[in-house]
């Protein structure tokens, strides 16, 4: 198995069995013979491996290990950035589901609060017509839209756009 990671490896990195011999100071031959499996690298040449095909020692020796992220260690790093990765994503979601209500709230306090004075318009007034941005309804759009995306990230990372993130 470790003659086969050492063919694999020594391919996706584009080099020739001369070239992997000149960085250890081995023979052509010795290459050949390891990814034969007919002889093993010593533990020097092994540790020189991992740094040039950039993976662990550990993947290199257990042949039950297809890639690093098989070793038990990887694993549970990974799982646990995962995880850490999950729970940022919805205080994310929350902090904006918060900050996305909080002016609606406002908004709709304001609405019910606030006299409105009826104004009459004869039919004989000339009035014209002004465009007017109300400054409210732009901050309520905007928070409104980071209440939404506050709501799509939750939903996204339990699963109902899809695969559900782990």
């Amino acid at each position: 198995m470790l003659g086969e990671k050492i063919l694999r490896l020594r391919k996706a990195s584009g080099m020739s069995q001369e070239e992997l011999a000149g960085q250890l100071t081995v023979s052509r031959q010795a290459i050949s013979k390891w990814e034969l499996g007919e002889s093993m690298p010593d533990t020097e040449n092994v540790v020189q491996l991992s740094k040039i095909f950039c993976v662990s020692t550990d993947y290199l020796l257990h042949d039950e290990y297809k890639d690093d992220a098989d070793i038990p260690a990887v694993k549970t790093n990974t799982e646990n950035l995962l995880s850490a990765h999950k729970t940022k994503t919805k205080l994310t979601a929350y902090f904006l589901i918060g900050f996305g209500l909080l002016p609606l709230l406002l908004w709709a306090i304001y609405e019910m609060t606030v006299t409105r004075i009826p104004v009459e318009i004869t039919p004989y007034q000339h009035l014209d017509v002004i465009e007017v941005y109300n400054p409210l309804a732009i901050v309520v759009s905007l928070f409104g839209t980071l209440l939404l995306v506050g709501i799509v990230m939750l939903l996204h990372v339990h699963g109902v756009f899809g695969k559900k993130v782990r």
